[in-house]
């Protein structure tokens, strides 16, 4: 199964950001979040909210974190694309293909910083996580004029399952597992052949959603397994011939004793109908 995967760069991600943008998976398709429609009706918007746009070739000063984040009451962004605020938003993982975003909308943090955005939102005191993310969807309609609808579409996905030697880990608990050492499991800078996850502890699913780059379509748990388990995996590129680590699937397969099922099967996909600039404050 080598030949089936395409590993563009390696993944290093955090429990932290995963958390922040992870949905559940079941089922063979992704859960999407209710409709458009029926978000916006509530009407839930931002109690004050500033956007900037990085146009002058300069992005901000000092320390920069990149995405969105929460303190207390406000939100917060130093640099975000449009398609870091539609994951916020929309509630999206790596498993979500999302359809129609402009290519200024996939712009990245550092050099120019052209076409990222600085956004500073309060909410009302008691706002859950869903709460504010539904916020961020209206501030998307009003200021970036967006419109968008979800559709389920039938494409390749790799279905990742319990294998024939069994699920191999024991559940974890985040609360009480010692934090992971910085670089204790990380790739080595002088092996470029290796790839891989670090993801903590956390639900399958996460691991699922981390994979969906490295598989080149989406990744859908279908394990059935609940609870939290630590998701750490290293493994070897498909172009690499010498490397001492396995492949993904073997990798998978011989650490948490999985398996990638390649299937076509229902996604449920955010479709970008029709999107703009925002206008300045």
């Amino acid at each position: 199964m080598r030949e089936k995967f395409g590993i563009g760069s390696r993944l290093l991600l955090s429990t932290a950001a995963l958390v922040a943008i992870s949905i559940p998976i079941a089922s063979g398709h992704t859960n999407a979040p209710q409709s458009q429609s029926a978000q916006t009706a509530a009407k839930l918007s931002f109690e004050v909210a500033s956007i900037k746009e990085w146009v002058d070739g300069k992005g901000p000063a000092g320390m920069v974190t990149v995405g969105i984040e929460r303190s207390g009451d406000r939100i917060i962004s130093r640099c975000a694309s449009l398609k870091a605020l539609l994951s916020y938003a929309y509630h999206l993982t790596r498993s979500v293909p999302v359809t129609g975003v402009p290519e200024w909308g996939k712009a990245g943090c550092g050099g120019t910083y052209q076409n990222t955005f600085a956004i500073e939102a309060t909410v009302p005191a008691g706002t859950t996580d869903e709460q504010a993310r539904q916020m961020m969807q209206t501030l998307l309609a009003d200021r970036f004029k967006l419109v968008a609808h979800w559709e389920t579409k039938d494409m390749p996905i790799f279905a990742l399952v319990i294998g024939k030697t069994g699920f191999k880990l024991n559940p974890s608990d985040p609360a009480k597992d010692a934090p992971i050492p910085p670089h204790s499991i990380g790739c080595p800078p002088e092996d470029p052949a290796c790839h891989n996850v670090v993801a903590g502890s956390g639900p399958i699913s996460v691991l699922a959603s981390s994979l969906s780059i490295s598989a080149g379509r989406p990744v859908i748990d279908q394990t059935g397994l609940a609870g939290n388990y630590n998701l750490n995996l290293q493994w070897a590129g498909d172009t690499t011939a010498d490397s001492p680590l396995p492949s993904l699937p073997a990798a998978l397969r011989e650490k948490f004793g999985l398996e990638l099922k390649p299937q076509v099967g229902p996604v449920s996909t955010l479709v970008i109908d029709h999107v703009e600039k925002p206008s300045p404050n």
